[in-house]
């Protein structure tokens, strides 16, 4: 659909004709047959809404994994929460990489190879380090078959097939959390395997995860999915193919890891306050990965659309879409907000019954809730902004939020002014900030799709 005159307020040039009062029959018609403001809206947040939904329920099952997980870890102590803390650093560090599958591997090789060295380099304490080997090299483990499941996962979405990613995410999520119960625990005569019962079970997650989509891939009788076939024949052909997914892909793989790296330096920092300011924002970073799953399906939908508009050469309707996406985030993150500011305590007292750890992370729960109305609209401007192919600017927002702003102002308030770690924790604030303001700024600006425009040979 092209909207370039029916959307006055993107600033659509006006029909002359009409203007001028020349031929009123035809101005007449053409008003009536074209769709009103109103109706391209409801229209844009129908498809935003159509596109996210598949996209969101997947993330949330994958993601109260996640927080089941953290939640059952929790009545394992302190320094269990802090060994899943500091292992979740050189695992997210994996998943950055798992753009590139040489560089998963060469990592998960390097983490399970010298554990212990790593944690040490976090600065964790000795009693945790101890804990944290078994789980550390299990999870660790079992991100290159995360890079296999999200690589098939993300051609089923480039193919506009939500669904299989889906049902596969929830048999994942039954075997991880009846494998958790069964291993961590020791339910119904299983053996008690505490932190290394979990990794068990996050290996044996992501195993099946890899066979039900390497299964389905391969299945290339079904309709549904003509375009997402795995055949023996596709890998004679990768080599044709690399140097352009370097060149499309680089910019993300940058942002990951330069992201990842901050995080590193980050928990790094934190570590000076101990395992109970470990194991507090180990839960209170599972929360916000919930969080902003709203962000992500809305990002999703947003890069879909905005790509679509600009394939058709109508930059006026992938703007519509992107600033739609984005105010769609705005209002379910001020409502997270609300959550996260009213609930913190109950929300910590569901994730565990120390004391000490409750008390640290309450604030740091209100300062998550804070950065939700930013961490929404970055996260949408950013899928806008990669639908419309560039990369690159969601890569600079990363940089300056997190090497400008969170690390340099968490050294300071650590390392110079010794202040309390709720200072450390505010800097996350700042990064989303920055982010929010930097997108935004970027997006209105329209460079990405004057740029896409000349390519198409097409108006902006």
């Amino acid at each position: 659909m092209n909207d370039r005159r029916s959307d006055p307020e993107l600033g659509a040039p006006s029909d002359p004709e009409v203007e001028s009062g020349a031929n009123p029959a035809g101005a007449v018609a053409v008003a009536a047959g074209a769709p009103t403001r109103d109706e391209l809206r409801r229209r844009t947040d129908r498809d935003i809404v159509r596109l996210a939904w598949p996209a969101i329920i997947s993330q949330v099952l994958a993601s109260a994994v996640s927080l089941i997980d953290i939640a059952m870890l929790g009545r394992l102590g302190t320094d269990a929460l802090a060994a899943v803390g500091y292992t979740s650093q050189f695992f997210q560090l994996a998943q950055a990489a798992l753009l590139a599958l040489v560089s998963a591997v060469a990592i998960c090789v390097i983490a399970v190879g010298f554990p212990r060295f790593l944690l040490g380099a976090l600065n964790a304490d000795p009693a945790v380090i101890d804990r944290a080997v078994p789980y550390f090299r299990l999870t660790l483990g079992s991100t290159f078959l995360l890079a296999v499941s999200l690589t098939i996962e993300s051609a089923y979405r480039s193919a506009r097939n939500t669904t299989t990613p889906l049902l596969i995410a929830g048999v994942v999520t039954v075997v991880k959390l009846a494998l958790n119960g069964l291993l961590i625990f020791g339910m119904f005569g299983f053996p008690e395997l505490d932190l290394v019962g979990a990794g068990i079970a996050t290996l044996g997650a992501q195993l099946v995860g890899v066979v039900l989509f390497v299964t389905c891939a391969r299945r290339a009788d079904r309709p549904e999915s003509p375009a997402v076939r795995l055949r023996r024949a596709d890998f004679a052909h990768v080599r044709e193919f690399l140097p352009e997914t370097a060149r499309v892909s680089w910019p993300a793989l940058g942002e990951r890891l330069l992201l990842n790296s901050a995080l590193l330096i980050y928990f790094w920092v934190l570590s000076d306050y101990g395992p109970v300011a470990i194991a507090a924002y180990t839960i209170g970073v599972r929360l916000l990965s919930f969080s902003w799953i709203p962000g992500v399906g809305i990002s999703i939908a947003a890069s879909t659309l905005v790509g679509q508009a600009l394939g058709a050469g109508d930059a006026r309707l992938a703007a519509r879409a992107g600033w739609r996406s984005a105010r769609l985030a705005l209002l379910v993150s001020l409502a997270l907000f609300v959550v996260f500011a009213l609930l913190r305590r109950t929300l910590a007292e569901g994730f565990t019954d120390d004391a000490d750890v409750i008390a640290a992370l309450i604030p740091f729960m209100l300062l998550l809730g804070i950065a939700q109305p930013f961490l929404g609209v970055h996260f949408t401007l950013a899928g806008a902004l990669r639908g419309a192919g560039d990369t690159v600017t969601p890569l600079w927002s990363a940089t300056l939020g997190n090497w400008v702003f969170r690390v340099p102002l968490a050294l300071l308030v650590a390392k110079v002014f010794h202040a309390d770690v709720v200072w450390v924790w505010a800097t996350v604030v700042f990064d989303h900030v920055t982010r929010a303001i930097w997108l935004t700024w970027a997006f209105r600006r329209e460079h990405w799709a004057r740029n896409l425009g000349a390519r198409l040979g097409t108006g902006p």
